[in-house]
């Protein structure tokens, strides 16, 4: 309760492999959202340079995917370097849009042990990551002494999330829509703006900004069904009211 934190209990294992398969169609993950998610990490990026100087331009981009950040962070003059653990994701990133892109999980890439950057980013990674806190201080190894550190995480306290879990009590479902282990996108744990600026601030960093975004950003919605029309409505509806679904946070190390 003092932390905010989401997870089941007891936790779901032995599915790892309905998750990897997900994260490994190079061809139809993110197939469909097209300009949307162009424009998507467009608006990332302006959040970004609001806190960063014209000098700090080195950026890693961690759990890359098929690369597409990467490529829009180089249109916008950063110098970008990404690492993915998925060997498909990096071979279709490095063909399609020519970015830099290293296979294998964060503190296991050789290429940039002695590397600092100025900028480190993190799109819809930490829900799936086992073991948070020890991620988000390797981190640290990695980021300048003045760099910014953004993440991404789906909002689990939004209004969206809120109503939609409103909506299965009514019902008399002992369901969530906070967290999704068993289906796509398999999330282990869920995170609210309480919850990350917790772990932030245990884990030594100082939180700069945070902003949320609608789940149309992410063409969360794309899908056809009235299910996906309804949930479209309600977002675009509830996002005057600000709360939305995406979780944006900025944050810098504590001066040692």
């Amino acid at each position: 309760k003092r932390c905010d934190f989401i997870y089941t209990n007891p936790e779901i294992r032995g599915l790892e492999y309905l998750e990897d398969d997900h994260y490994s169609d190079a061809e139809n993950y993110m197939k469909a959202k097209g300009d949307a998610i162009h424009q998507m990490f467009a608006n990332r990026l302006q959040f970004i340079k609001k806190y960063t100087k014209e000098n700090q331009r080195i950026l890693l981009d961690i759990g890359a995917g098929k690369g597409e950040f990467l490529f829009a962070a180089n249109a916008e003059g950063f110098n970008s370097t990404g690492v993915e653990p998925s060997a498909n994701f990096c071979e279709f990133g490095r063909e399609a849009y020519q970015v830099n892109l290293y296979e294998g999980l964060l503190g296991q890439v050789a290429a940039i042990e002695e590397s600092k950057f100025d900028v480190i980013t993190m799109h819809h990674v930490l829900e799936h990551v086992e073991e948070p806190v020890v991620l988000i201080n390797l981190i640290k190894k990695y980021l300048a002494d003045d760099g910014l550190l953004f993440i991404e995480v789906p909002n689990c306290n939004s209004y969206l999330n809120q109503l939609a879990d409103f909506f299965f009590r009514i019902k008399g479902l002992k369901w969530s829509s906070r967290v999704s282990p068993l289906h796509p996108p398999f999330h282990k744990f869920g995170y609210t703006p309480k919850a990350i600026r917790y772990l932030l601030n245990s884990c030594g960093y100082k939180v700069t900004a945070y902003k949320t975004f609608s789940g149309k950003d992410r063409a969360s919605f794309s899908k056809q069904g009235i299910k996906y029309r309804l949930a479209s409505l309600f977002s675009s509806v509830l996002g005057w009211l600000g709360n939305r679904e995406l979780l944006c946070i900025l944050a810098t190390p504590e001066k040692k």
